[in-house]
């Protein structure tokens, strides 16, 4: 069975692969994303890693957090291959890309994951659907607030990543649970009585 809700350890350990091509950017007091190869590259291999451990382990990974793990690979690629035209694009949008995979994934997480956009347990699929779409609509917001900031690395990157990282776990933790607290998938089905 599948546990009710993730550990915080597997919640921070997908954040490592994004901190870890932040990190020299935050030392050095400024972002070239068209120099940070090396940086993607350890990026992708961390998100590819870790989502496999936290899989392994049977608890759910962030979605928004996946479409950064896509961002990273793609990241990888293009400076691996490499692909000067997808460097560019990549150099010129900041986040924005990041964001717009996020965007990708929690459509299809919306759509067709049964734990939806928040990733979690719950014992309402309606309230779970609601949630998904409303934190869609704050991603899609995002994405165009992301564009309009691409040039400013805190405004455009920063900033958004942590209010939809904090808005998809606030909604986790108030996903509605069956009285004694498990989700309505770990709680055994109702049976019918001879009287019922």
């Amino acid at each position: 069975m599948a546990p009710r809700k993730n550990p915080v350890w597997a919640e921070l350990a997908q954040l490592v692969p994004v901190i870890s091509l932040a990190f020299p950017f935050i030392v050095e007091g400024k972002v070239d994303i068209g120099r940070a190869g090396a940086g993607f590259l350890v990026g992708a291999v961390l998100a590819l890693a870790i989502s496999a451990a936290i899989v392994a382990r049977r608890h759910l990974l962030n979605p928004i957090l996946v479409g950064a793990g896509i961002w990273l690979c793609l990241g990888a690629l293009a400076f691996q291959l490499p692909i000067p035209s997808l460097v560019a694009w990549l150099a010129e949008t900041q986040a924005f890309g990041l964001f717009f995979a996020a965007l990708g994934v929690g459509i299809v997480a919306t759509l067709a994951s049964p734990h939806g956009y928040v990733a979690c347990h719950s014992a309402d699929p309606r309230w779970l659907r609601r949630a998904s779409l409303g934190l869609l609509a704050l991603t899609l917001v995002i994405v165009g607030w992301a564009w309009v900031f691409r040039h400013d690395v805190r405004l455009g990157g920063g900033l958004p990543f942590i209010v939809l990282n904090v808005a998809r776990r606030v909604l986790a933790r108030r996903a509605p649970r069956e009285p004694d607290g498990t989700p309505a998938s770990a709680a055994p089905a109702p049976t019918m009585g001879k009287d019922d």
